[in-house]
């Protein structure tokens, strides 16, 4: 019997290889714990980096968000119209535009609070599910590629 046509030395390579796949299933299954512990307060983790970054700084235009993120403007715009509707984000000027400035409400800053807790549980157990000497790699490489955090 002879070796499928699809399983030649390349795609077997590939398949033993690629860092790409597996940071991108790393990145789903943690994404996944933080998405599940956030849901009971209306968010995705995605949403809560943004709120942060701008936190962070205190203001943030938001291609400045986007490049301490690397996201796309347009799902930058999507989120942010979402957490400005729900009131824990808001812009000068309020109608947004290229040069609006971004900046935490105070009921943004509550909800991260009240989010804290779920937040300490589920960093536990990401940290239990990579193990400590690999979060302690993934920092380093994250440092290393400058993605430490909002600038």
């Amino acid at each position: 019997m002879s070796k499928p046509l699809s399983r030649t030395p390349m795609v077997e390579r590939m398949a033993r290889e690629c860092l790409s796949v597996r940071v991108r299933l790393i990145n789903r299954v943690v994404t996944g714990l933080y998405d599940r512990a956030l849901r009971p307060f209306g968010m995705r983790v995605s949403q809560v980096n943004i709120l942060v970054a701008v936190a962070h700084g205190g203001s943030a235009r938001p291609a400045d968000v986007c490049r301490a993120l690397r996201l796309e403007k347009s799902t930058l715009s999507r989120d942010v119209e979402l957490m400005k509707g729900r009131g824990w984000l808001e812009s000068d000027p309020p109608a947004g535009g290229r040069n609006q400035v971004l900046r935490i409400t105070p009921r943004g800053l509550e909800l991260l609070d009240q989010m804290e807790p779920a937040w300490h549980e589920v960093q536990a157990e990401a940290r239990r599910l990579v193990g400590e000497a690999d979060v302690d790699a993934l920092r380093r490489i994250a440092d290393r590629l400058r993605l430490g955090g909002p600038d």
